[in-house]
């Protein structure tokens, strides 16, 4: 199969170098990285191996039409992804968005329907430099199939065939909450203390925060008629905290990098769905704030 990831960085250049042993992947990504995979293939770090058979792009521009476009950008520029990739797709290309925050599946929906699905994975992957990933984690995928099971399962299969730990669930919204609470909880706690996922764990006080801020989330989402899926969502966030004890979230890298984060599509989007239904969100609405905050003293860097 053909597949194009869109956006692709550290999850995006993990997830086409291992499907691309058994497809024609494209890479659409920033000059840097496209420069250095053309130059010597994509190295992945831990695996002593680089990935030759792919081919890396800044633009669309010339892609055969993909049987499956994944979407890995950063939630904001999920709108600019739609508009750059619509010459390329055809009515029978399924898209996937694997990205973090909410909003994003409603938008590949709008564009694409039931051949839009949401998923979400947990693959643990760093862009060390130009042209060199390390995947610390595979993680477990899951696709969503509340529309089309046969589509999901279709996608699915896929990931699987390349040893890509992956599951299907009917339940999309669901999950794709879920990950949100979890990262809503973790992301801008790291970004504010500069801390790894782990440390979180280390401070009565902080865990506290970061318990009272999954409480929030989880009334918004009651709210919103959305039933997270169990065990507890506290239980779930320390889960995943332990697991990726010495990861440094993507929102405490994109701040250490100088470059625009995901909170309002985060932490934000709580906020926004606790005005939307009277749920009153306190300790969200500081978080975006204080993450926002940071923005002057990290000027974008590109």
């Amino acid at each position: 199969m053909r597949v194009c990831v869109f956006g692709a960085g550290s999850l995006g250049s993990a997830l086409g170098a291992l499907l691309a042993s058994r497809n024609e992947v494209f890479l659409i990504a920033r000059k840097a990285h496209v420069d250095a995979i053309r130059r010597k293939g994509l190295r992945l770090i831990g695996s002593r191996r680089r990935v030759t058979h792919l081919e890396a792009r800044e633009t669309v521009k010339g892609v055969p039409t993909p049987d499956l476009l994944i979407i890995a950008t950063k939630a904001y520029d999920t709108g600019s992804a739609v508009d750059a990739c619509r010459p390329m797709v055809s009515e029978s290309t399924r898209i996937l968005t694997l990205q973090n925050g909410l909003g994003n599946l409603e938008l590949l929906r709008a564009w694409k329907g039931r051949s839009a699905f949401g998923g979400t994975t947990t693959m643990g992957a760093v862009l060390e430099s130009p042209g060199v990933v390390r995947i610390s984690g595979m993680g477990h995928t899951v696709i969503g199939a509340d529309l089309d099971q046969t589509g999901a399962s279709w996608v699915a299969s896929l990931f699987d065939e390349c040893g890509i730990p992956v599951r299907v669930s009917r339940d999309t919204n669901g999950e794709m909450w879920a990950k949100a609470v979890v990262n809503a909880c973790i992301n801008p706690i790291t970004s504010i203390l500069r801390v790894p996922n782990g440390a979180l764990l280390e401070s009565k006080g902080v865990t506290a925060l970061m318990d009272g801020v999954c409480v929030e989330c989880e009334k918004v989402a009651s709210a919103a008629g959305i039933a997270l899926p169990k065990p507890a969502m506290r239980a779930r966030v320390h889960v995943v905290a332990r697991d990726t004890s010495r990861n440094r979230s993507s929102m405490l890298r994109d701040v250490e990098l100088g470059r625009r984060t995901e909170i309002m599509q985060i932490n934000g989007k709580f906020s926004e769905f606790g005005r939307g239904t009277g749920v009153a969100t306190p300790l969200n609405n500081a978080l975006v704030a204080m993450v926002e905050a940071l923005a002057p003293a990290c000027p974008e860097k590109g």
